[in-house]
């Protein structure tokens, strides 16, 4: 599908940047990290983006490039509450919130905020993962064309 057939909504150029952002996190850890369905208690499923085999790593990956809109931010604090609560249930060591842009990444990191307090003390990093130009261009056509 190219973007000029996809829906306006479509999310495929953030998925496929979350697949990058997931493997360059892989490298950069050196741990193996894959899109995983992990089992609750209530007979759900919790599908996390990245994760080591053994679910001692957890990660979201959030491929948004430039300043957050919406409920952006909310998205943001819903990763990061799964994350906390699903790496609990599974013994979890590392909980990461996985992000493409340094504004995004500011945004998690202002001083004084709540959530940036909140991410410190439930223990969920902030990593900045670099897309390459291709991924970051597609990125932001598609943003461009859902924000019309």
């Amino acid at each position: 599908m190219t973007l000029d057939d996809a829906h306006p909504s479509d999310s495929l150029a953030q998925r496929d940047a979350e697949t990058v952002i997931i493997a360059a996190l892989s490298t950069e850890l050196g741990a193996a990290l894959g899109k995983t369905s992990i089992p609750t208690g209530n007979g759900g499923r919790v599908e996390v983006d990245g994760a080591s085999a053994d679910l001692t790593i957890l990660v979201e990956a959030y491929a948004h490039q430039g300043a957050l809109r919406g409920g952006q931010p909310k998205k943001l604090a819903t990763d990061a509450l799964k994350l906390t609560w699903i790496g609990r249930q599974v013994g979890a060591k590392r909980l990461i919130l996985a992000v493409a842009d340094e504004r995004v990444e500011a945004y998690l990191r202002r001083p004084r905020a709540w959530l940036t307090q909140a991410l410190t003390d439930l223990g969920v990093e902030v990593i900045r993962v670099d897309l390459d130009d291709a991924t970051e261009s597609a990125l932001v056509a598609a943003q461009t064309v859902q924000y019309r």
